[in-house]
């Protein structure tokens, strides 16, 4: 970013000028940090006389950022300094949408979906279990669905445990109340037989 520095009544400070991904040169007049290492942009085109209200400017960190984040549903994408509609619009502009980046990554990555553990999928991608072990049988059928008493694993038996409402549990497990509810009593009902293995039930 070119820096300078002017200001007078009709003028609001500039910071500097930059250009942003799509190659237009802005006037800075607003910086903000975020928590990720860069910061946001925000600008108007450069001109004399009285200037308009600055907008967030779609630089090259902050696409990076999304780009990282692009198949991540946990409100990390829009954990910026900014309004989540001034963010959306400008997702929107570039491209950017939960639904198609995230069928685009499960297209992308099926052989390793087929062929790698689901834990390590899930490590690798930084991706929810549940969400592996979901799409896999969608994919490829029953056999690479959930294995038996999967809700045994401590991932899983720690969520059924845990703090929140059942409906809650049940929807990070992605299975029905009833089911969540079941299995909770049994792990409940029954911890020393799950500590020592005892339990066979399919889920």
């Amino acid at each position: 970013m070119r820096r300078k520095s002017t200001k007078n009544k009709r003028n609001p400070l500039i910071f500097g000028q930059t250009r942003d991904v799509e190659g237009g040169l802005w006037d800075v007049r607003g910086i903000r940090d975020t928590k990720y290492g860069f910061d946001l942009l925000f600008g108007t085109p450069p001109r004399g006389g009285r200037c308009g209200k600055a907008g967030l400017l779609a630089t090259q960190p902050l696409v990076d950022f999304w780009e990282a984040h692009k198949t991540q549903r946990d409100g990390i994408m829009f954990d910026l300094p900014a309004g989540e509609t001034t963010l959306k619009r400008v997702r929107r502009r570039l491209g950017f949408n939960y639904r198609t980046d995230k069928a685009e990554f499960w297209q992308e990555h099926l052989k390793e979906l087929k062929e790698l553990a689901p834990l390590a999928f899930a490590a690798r991608y930084k991706a929810d279990l549940t969400g592996v072990y979901q799409k896999r049988r969608l994919f490829f059928g029953r056999l690479y669905g959930r294995p038996q008493n999967w809700w045994l694993e401590p991932q899983f038996s720690e969520v059924l445990l845990g703090p929140g409402k059942l409906r809650e549990i049940a929807q990070k497990l992605g299975i029905s109340k009833v089911t969540a509810f079941r299995m909770r009593k049994r792990l409940r009902n029954t911890a020393q037989d799950v500590l020592g293995g005892e339990i066979l039930l399919a889920a």
